[in-house]
């Protein structure tokens, strides 16, 4: 059983039939994650329909890239909202929701091996996100494992991954990553034992 969360609803209706060909249990919920009432709004509903949530992945973000000299500071702005801003609200929902269900559960978000360092010159903006994310996990996890809960928060760090963002030609890209791995990565985590935090999963 899966809630999952997109801005327009085609995608989340292809997503669904996939998931209900498997015979999986999926409800959809429309919405932007940038706003913190719709982040609410969407963990109400998903208690609601299945309860609190076992697993929770935040995988929404975006990537824009210029010269710091040129480069919007709306843009910059815009990266740190959705690649930021809109995970924390995500977390703290999780986390009140999991705390009422035995204080367990694993939350991933979805980071980058720009996470960790920055392999290219530029505005800067991707890659202060994703600092600022790997701080933040960070930080939450060191909370919750410091107070004794069974909360696991940890941060997946894929290099490039080959997708509508990354590659919108769908140009043949066989060094970069497939979705599916960073999926099966997420599940590598997701399934460690309920005494196991994997914080940190760098992949390439």
């Amino acid at each position: 059983r899966v809630l999952i969360n997109a801005r327009t609803r085609q995608d989340l209706e292809t997503l669904a039939n996939e998931i209900k060909h498997q015979n999986g249990d999926c409800h959809l919920f429309v919405g932007d994650v940038t706003n913190p009432e719709t982040v609410r709004a969407m963990f109400a509903e998903l208690n609601s329909h299945y309860g609190p949530p076992d697993i929770c992945v935040n995988s929404a973000g975006t990537a824009s890239f210029g010269l710091v000299q040129d480069f919007p500071v709306e843009d910059f702005q815009k990266t740190m909202t959705l690649n930021v801003n809109a995970v924390y609200t995500c977390i703290q929902e999780a986390v009140k929701l999991m705390k009422t269900n035995g204080d367990k559960g694993k939350i991933i978000t979805i980071g980058s091996v720009a996470s960790r360092w920055s392999e290219r010159g530029g505005d800067g903006s991707y890659t202060a996100s994703k600092f600022a994310v790997y701080g933040m996990i960070e930080s939450i996890a060191r909370q919750l494992h410091g107070s004794g809960s069974k909360i696991s928060v940890g941060i997946l760090c894929p290099g490039v991954v080959d997708t509508h963002l990354t590659n919108p030609n769908a140009d043949i890209k066989p060094d970069w990553l497939k979705p599916e791995t960073v999926a099966a990565s997420a599940l590598h985590m997701a399934t460690a034992p309920s005494n196991v935090n994997i914080f940190d999963l760098t992949v390439f």
